[in-house]
């Protein structure tokens, strides 16, 4: 890695791999206040040291209103407090870019600074990427339809099918009806892309951040608002496209049990692609890969010998026996499967004619929480490998890495009743 010449050479002269690593994860931080905008609102957790990779967050049931009135010298009975706990399991990310130390005199170009950016950028986007994907496992949705206001499933939507007023009312009415607490700006927040927002833009009741009077209280990377909530741009905002694969090159698994009630399913572990050298082995990467992950279920002959249905799960806990995978759902879109031979898991479906469906997540206060980056335990790395630090595998010290690192990440979602997922098409 020829940029790291001159910590190869000397330690004492040079700049120390331990302040670059610490320079590069300092500026990484400072860019995730402006480049993680689906982190943003959420709640946020240290990741747990020698506790495992589950981390637990807690949601509190909300007391319900009292209408009846205090008796005169008489106290009422306490109220007990509900608490749910909440696991998510947290996964490790990275990434690594290999240079050699030709680089460092024969380019005219800084390339340190080019591959920090880079992997500064990839990080955050990677990051953001995931976090979008775990806002958008939530159980309220509404599926746009042009024609009349609403599909009933994501297979009907088509480009057509535009994200509208009426159903952002419609979303705001669900939130407002759960009670869903709106941020301290009294507004509902909700994340959109490019196409999205170039629809929205176009409507009657959009009112642009230009036309606020108060425009010092805009926030970054706030658009606008209608109908009582405020709009941010992501380029990471969560969309459904055809999907070849389930995971890895396997398109579908067959299951061998389940149902809606115990909101569960298993396969046989010999099903499990066996690339990573033995079948224990390539369990361990599956389930590291399909935990957390928004799939559909195949019912075949939808269970009373009709058309066949496909509805959505959402995978919370997976456990291996030895020879059977037993996915236990934190969702699943039907309340009377059953196991039938023949039904299936696939990837999470996609719109009309395989039309990549765009989703917009409006949420409340306290809908989802996520991994803190920064805190204790350094979850954030840059790695940095000069040359010559790989031994006799670089006799010449030819080559170095400079690479990223997250520890530790999830998201999940805390109060389902707080957040809507509204799908939809959009502009080409």
């Amino acid at each position: 890695m020829a940029v790291f010449d001159n910590i190869n050479s000397t330690f004492d002269s040079g700049v120390a791999p331990s302040a670059i690593q610490d320079y590069y994860e300092k500026t990484l931080l400072r860019n995730a206040k402006k480049k993680l905008p689906h982190c943003r609102d959420l709640q946020k957790r240290t990741i747990p040291s020698h506790n495992g990779r589950r981390v637990q967050f807690r949601r509190f049931t909300p007391f319900t209103p009292i209408t009846t009135p205090l008796k005169e010298g008489v106290t009422p009975d306490g109220q007990a407090l509900a608490m749910t706990e909440i696991h998510a399991t947290i996964k490790p990310y990275g990434a690594v870019v290999e240079l050699t130390d030709e680089m460092n005199w024969a380019l005219i170009d800084n390339v340190q600074k080019e591959t920090a950016t880079l992997l500064s950028d990839q990080a955050l986007e990677s990051i953001d990427k995931i976090a979008a994907e775990g806002l958008a496992m939530g159980t309220n949705v509404i599926y746009v339809d042009a024609s009349n206001g609403t599909n009933t499933t994501r297979g009907a939507i088509t480009a057509d099918d535009k994200l509208t007023f009426a159903a952002i009312k419609l979303a705001v009415r669900t939130l407002k009806r759960n009670n869903a607490p709106t941020f301290e700006d009294g507004y509902y927040h909700a994340i959109v892309d490019a196409d999205t927002i170039y629809d929205l833009t176009s409507d009657a009741m959009w009112t642009d951040v230009a036309k606020y009077q108060d425009k010092e209280r805009v926030e970054t990377g706030e658009l606008g608002k209608i109908y009582g909530v405020k709009f941010y741009e992501a380029s990471t905002a969560h969309t459904f496209p055809a999907q070849s694969y389930l995971y890895g090159t396997t398109a579908r698994l067959a299951l061998t049990a389940g149902t809606a009630a115990s909101k569960s399913f298993t396969l046989a572990a010999s099903s499990i692609d066996n690339t990573a050298g033995t079948q224990a082995a390539s369990v361990a990467y599956y389930i590291r890969e399909m935990t957390g992950k928004m799939v559909q279920i195949m019912d075949t002959d939808g269970g009373d010998g009709g058309a066949d249905l496909y509805f959505p799960a959402v995978i919370d806990k997976i456990d291996f026996d030895g020879t059977n995978v037993v996915h236990t759902l934190r969702y699943i879109g039907s309340s009377t499967w059953e196991f039938g031979n023949g039904d299936y898991l696939y990837p999470a479906g996609t719109g009309a004619a395989n039309y990549t469906v765009h989703s917009t997540i409006i949420y409340g206060k306290d809908f989802a929480g996520c991994i803190e980056l920064d805190g204790t335990g350094k979850n954030v790395q840059v790695i940095i490998n000069p040359p010559g630090s790989a031994g006799s595998a670089d006799p010449l010290n030819q080559r170095g890495t400079v690479a990223w690192k997250v520890k530790g990440f999830c998201v999940t979602i805390l109060q389902d009743a707080f957040g809507v997922r509204v799908e939809h098409g959009a502009t080409a």
